[in-house]
């Protein structure tokens, strides 16, 4: 039959589909993508029950398992708060179309994984090649901040935006795209197939500016050097060539116009803004250590059941951007961008529990695991989101995290019966 005959091609393109139409186009912007994606997820819906009908115990295992479990019980947690209005949040932030379109996805992702788990490699590589194709250009479409980088004006500079979110949006799932990618050019030495898509993967993160994906860029390749590194001459030598890349990198970053304005000086405003006893409001680093002074002091006030969605943002304290409009100083209110904080501050510690839970058992597994490939997979994906946590609030928004963490699941669960190849 065709459709079994070409299991695994068909498999990869409906991935590809499902992140590019999620994580490049977006359900925002306006109501064709919507439809776009709405289209993408029911022909994964009828694909993934073609699948298992013609292998009924491997689609159990697919739905009934922990990480789906994760899914559904945190999802549940944000309807009950986003619909009810859980603390008299006065924001209209929730939407069930919008957690649909951000869940759905991956947990189809997964399913369509779980029967591959032969190819499972391949199926994430070769869609996230695709998309991060698909990404440059997209963005270089949609994205008005790529004409400075041929004018040389470097007003803003920083690029990658897309109709799914912004560039630091963008950098995110990319690094998350790139990490089996890398396994493939560094332990499967596919050269060939995966250097330019690496390559312009790891441009598009430097190219967003974005902190939270470019520091987990590095621990990811110090993740691979240590993970297959067969002598301790080998890991000298190739941490070595890592710190003179790294190095070299700086310094590029701080002599180079364009790259300084992309992200050196955004590095060189974070290690300032740690250092500054008075907070500078207009920047990034120094609001999020205002709103870190103003989450300390507000927390406790709720710290069981939080305060309800988003909820921070509907606080008067919370007016930490400084704007100006004409030459007057304005404030508007803020998120927190920090995941673990605005977990904590809108669902309390019973949130954050349900949130976090599989992120810790999954970190428990792969230190439990005697296999080496799932070590450095898994480990790369969670020291990526530790970051990218503490950058950006993620658990409603976006898709990359349940993503990400079903990956990491399925990944696992190969992991318990052979290497992969």
């Amino acid at each position: 039959m065709f459709l079994e005959k070409n299991k695994k091609l068909i498999s990869i393109c409906i991935v590809g589909l499902l992140l590019f139409a999620r994580l490049d186009l977006g359900i925002v912007y306006n109501k064709a993508f919507v439809l776009v994606n709405v289209a993408v997820n029911g022909l994964a819906i009828i694909y993934c029950g073609y699948l298992g009908l013609k292998d009924k115990t491997i689609a159990k295992k697919s739905i009934i398992n922990p990480a789906v479990l994760w899914v559904l019980v945190f999802t549940l947690l944000v309807f009950i708060y986003g619909h009810y209005r859980i603390g008299g949040i006065t924001n209209d932030i929730y939407s069930r179309q919008y957690a649909l379109l951000t869940i759905v996805p991956a947990i189809l992702i997964m399913i369509i994984l779980y029967h591959n788990q032969n190819d499972l490699l391949d199926i994430l590589s070769v869609p996230g090649s695709f998309v991060i194709f698909a990404t440059l250009i997209v963005s270089l479409i949609h994205d008005p901040v790529w004409v400075e980088w041929v004018d040389g004006t470097y007003s803003q500079s920083r690029v990658g935006a897309t109709p799914a979110g912004t560039c630091v949006d963008t950098a995110n799932f990319i690094l998350i795209l790139l990490i089996p990618i890398f396994y493939q050019l560094y332990v499967n030495k596919a050269w060939k197939k995966y250097l330019i898509p690496a390559v312009i993967g790891v441009f598009e993160i430097f190219a967003s500016g974005a902190k939270a994906a470019i520091i987990p860029l590095a621990f990811v390749f110090i993740i691979l050097i240590i993970g297959t590194s067969k002598s301790k001459k080998v890991l000298r030598r190739n941490l070595i060539i890592l710190g003179v890349a790294i190095l070299v990198g700086a310094i590029l970053a701080v002599k180079v116009p364009l790259l300084y304005r992309v992200f050196g000086e955004r590095f060189i405003e974070l290690f300032k803004g740690l250092n500054d006893t008075e907070y500078d409001l207009h920047t990034s680093t120094g609001q999020r250590m205002a709103v870190t002074a103003e989450f300390k002091k507000h927390f406790g006030e709720h710290p069981i059941f939080g305060h309800g969605l988003y909820a921070f943002k509907d606080m008067p304290y919370s007016q930490l951007e400084e704007y100006k409009v004409d030459g007057v100083v304005n404030y508007r209110h803020i998120h927190i961008h920090n995941n673990f904080m605005e977990i904590l501050f809108s669902f309390g510690i019973v949130g954050f529990v349900l949130y976090y839970w599989l992120p810790v058992y999954l970190l428990v597994k792969t230190f439990m695991s005697k296999n080496k490939q799932v070590i450095i997979l898994v480990l790369s994906i969670m020291v990526s989101f530790l970051f990218i946590d503490l950058g950006l609030d993620m658990f409603y928004n976006y898709m990359t995290p349940y993503f990400a963490y079903l990956v990491a699941y399925c990944i696992l669960k190969k992991g318990e019966n052979e290497s992969f190849s």
